[in-house]
């Protein structure tokens, strides 16, 4: 792992994905508590898209800017400062979304992402420049078993390629895909719950689906490069920002951990602001998701 912070700018820019192990190894029990409290309501709530075999998965989006602990993740310095030395630039938070594979434990909901660029999906919604960082945190051990993330190291220096839809879901056609993976290969993404994976927007990666009796939860934070923000009235509402995301001091994540830990803390989501979020999109007319969501949180 490379010990220099100029290094491991280089490093991203070079293959354009960073795994730092062992990241958020203590802070990470918060998330695994929320999704352990809230599995009902998540359930009922998150949004499902279809990949081209016809599987569902889940996604619950909106996540990041209200008063909860994944604003928290979302804020802590120690992630802003390294995505901000990343990308060279001050940021703001684009999106926050949760997606968990269920595994067995409810295999209507175990299916996986089809071989995409997440800037493609931005660029239909206006936002055209890349500099865009996906940190994805895991929640859970995730593996091939229960459908980890992988990547195609050095992808992102191709710039965006063909998007079209396949079958039911929306991705990289095929014949596209198999030359990206003759030229970079496949690499997936080992990862220990707490660990991070930061990637480029342009970077090609895909998951499997969740056959093993495990879940496979991973929170993914998308951050934008300030003079990258689309202008005010261009693309959905909550893409354009005019200010730099200011970091929390680190201990404000610990103090919520210690407290966990001591039984005086309690995760919970933002419903609130989830809900209104999902609101604004709807009355844009913004269709979230590659597949179009369902618009499960204002029914």
């Amino acid at each position: 792992m490379p010990s220099t912070l100029s290094a491991v700018v280089d490093q991203y820019h070079r293959e354009g994905f960073l795994l730092r192990p062992g990241f958020f190894a203590r802070e990470v029990a918060l998330l695994k508590q929320l999704i352990d409290s809230e599995r009902e309501r998540l359930q009922a709530l998150e949004d499902l898209t279809i990949d081209s075999a016809g599987r569902q998965a889940s996604c619950l989006g909106y996540l990041g800017h209200g008063d909860d602990v994944v604003t928290a993740f979302a804020t802590t310095e120690r992630l802003v400062n390294l995505v901000k030395a990343l990308l060279g630039d001050d940021v703001y938070l684009l999106k926050g979304k949760l997606n968990v594979k269920w595994g067995t434990t409810a295999p209507e909901r175990h299916g996986g992402w089809d071989p995409h660029q997440d800037r493609a999906a931005w660029a239909r919604e206006s936002l055209l420049g890349k500099d865009t960082i996906s940190v994805a945190i895991a929640i859970d051990r995730s593996d091939t078993n229960n459908g980890t993330v992988e990547v195609l190291p050095g992808s992102h220096a191709d710039g965006l390629v063909e998007h079209t839809r396949i079958g039911q879901g929306y991705g990289i056609p095929e014949h596209t895909y198999r030359q990206l993976c003759d030229r970079h290969g496949r690499v997936p993404a080992i990862m220990e719950a707490g660990d991070v994976l930061l990637f480029s927007g342009d970077l090609v990666h895909l998951s499997e689906s969740n056959l093993d009796d495990r879940r496979r939860a991973v929170l993914f934070l998308t951050f934008n490069a300030l003079n990258n923000s689309p202008a005010k009235g261009v693309g959905p509402s909550r893409y354009y920002c005019a200010e730099a995301l200011q970091p929390r001091d680190d201990q404000i994540l610990v103090g919520l951990v210690q407290q966990f830990e001591k039984g005086q803390y309690e995760p919970e989501f933002d419903w609130d602001t989830i809900r209104r979020e999902r609101e604004n999109d709807i009355a844009e007319g913004v269709d979230s998701g590659w597949t179009g969501v369902t618009p499960t949180l204002v029914s």
